[in-house]
């Protein structure tokens, strides 16, 4: 019997593997595809996010780890975030010298993979999880692996299979989906103008563009819509490249910007949004990342959410092993909320600006005014409280 099955091998899900590897427990990961792939997300890591990852590269890593190195080449430092909204503009740089990091998706999750096998994780890729059953000492697993129903049986099993979880749903944890019904498209863009090593964020009527510099050149360009906005736009928006290209030279604040831009690769499509739960454990079931609660995280404050949330799962589970039943597990929730209330909060204090530009022009320029941009800036960084960041150099 397994100790712990994690199902999804994303961000949260192998920093988990990998955190349990180490640890000595027998841990596999029931991925329902294969590596490397794209995400349709911002690509950002706040500096929250950027401290977590460094903790799980460097903890326990006796003389380094060469494969940490390399992937650093492939960051790109992000000092703040820029918000436009009509005219208005307010630039907040993150405070301390901290900062935060972009990087391809494909390149980190598989990053995150691999080291979570190295470390003694088992990999079972097309293996989708369908149902899990708890029990008196453990947790009988049901699930489609490469077209065949299959078996598996765990002391512990954690929900890391994103928004809509599988995990969430036989367990109970599901609630109903939330009122934020939104499409996102997301590419890459290149030979956009005047970029900084900032996220932008930029509110048009009826949609958000979100940007992100990538190293190379690249950016990565969200936008998102409401649902019926996205509806009504359906055809164009299935052509997905020139639907984002258009956005970009439509937009007052970005059409100079875009004019030589091009896009490059696929763009993805995603959502709708807001995907609460009940709770975020029941008995020997977690759930972390997304699966454990999910709001349009338009400030980078996702992949903070999975690398954190997968420290606090990873400790949780170390103590129900010690102790020998599933009671330390109960705490996990709590710590969630803790950790990432306020976050959420901020999310939805922006996403209720979005739909209100004159009161959000209102409030951005009191921000300003009143010298506050840093300290916003430190929440949407989840920058802790007399924490010591040092700023990203990159070798």
């Amino acid at each position: 019997m397994l100790d712990v099955l994690v199902c999804g091998g994303g961000p949260a899900g192998s920093a988990l593997a990998w955190r349990l590897a180490r640890l000595g427990m027998r841990v596999a990961i029931a991925d329902a595809g294969r590596h490397p792939r794209r995400k349709p997300c911002g690509e950002s890591l706040n500096p929250g996010a950027a401290a977590a990852l460094r903790r799980l590269a460097q903890d326990g890593q006796a003389g380094g780890d060469p494969s940490w190195d390399e992937l650093q080449g492939e960051l790109q430092p992000l000092e703040g975030w820029a918000l436009h909204c009509g005219s208005a503009r307010l630039e907040a740089r993150y405070p301390g010298g901290a900062a935060g990091w972009s990087c391809r998706r494909e390149r980190l999750d598989g990053w995150l993979l691999e080291r979570a096998v190295a470390a003694g994780a088992v990999l079972l890729p097309e293996c989708r999880v369908k149902e899990v059953r708890q029990g008196g000492s453990g947790c009988e697993i049901k699930a489609i692996r490469e077209g065949r129903p299959v078996k598996l049986a765990a002391r512990y099993v954690v929900g890391a299979d994103g928004i809509r979880s599988a995990v969430a749903r036989s367990a109970g944890l599901a609630a109903p989906p939330g009122p934020l019904r939104k499409v996102a498209l997301t590419g890459r863009i290149a030979g956009l103008a005047d970029l900084e090593p900032l996220v932008e964020l930029h509110l048009e009527p009826g949609a958000l563009i979100g940007l992100a510099p990538l190293a190379g050149g690249e950016a990565n360009a969200t936008l998102v819509l409401p649902a019926a906005a996205a509806a009504s736009s359906a055809a164009a928006l299935r052509h997905g490249r020139p639907a984002l290209l258009a956005a970009l030279r439509a937009s007052p604040t970005l059409a100079a910007r875009a004019l030589q831009a091009e896009a490059s690769g696929e763009a993805l499509a995603c959502g709708p949004f807001d995907a609460p739960v009940r709770s975020a454990c029941s008995g020997r079931v977690l759930l972390v990342g997304d699966a454990a609660g999910y709001y349009d995280p338009l400030t980078g404050q996702g992949l903070f959410r999975a690398l954190r949330g997968a420290e606090l799962a990873a400790s949780a589970l170390a103590d129900a092993r010690h102790a020998g039943d599933a009671r330390p597990l109960q705490a996990y929730g709590s710590q969630l909320r803790r950790e990432f209330g306020p976050g959420a909060a901020l999310q939805r204090w922006i996403e209720y600006g979005a739909s209100r530009p004159r009161l959000f022009r209102a409030a951005l320029a009191g921000i300003r005014w009143s010298g506050t941009a840093e300290r916003l800036a430190s929440r949407i960084g989840d920058c802790p409280p007399g924490a010591e960041f040092r700023r990203t150099r990159l070798r």
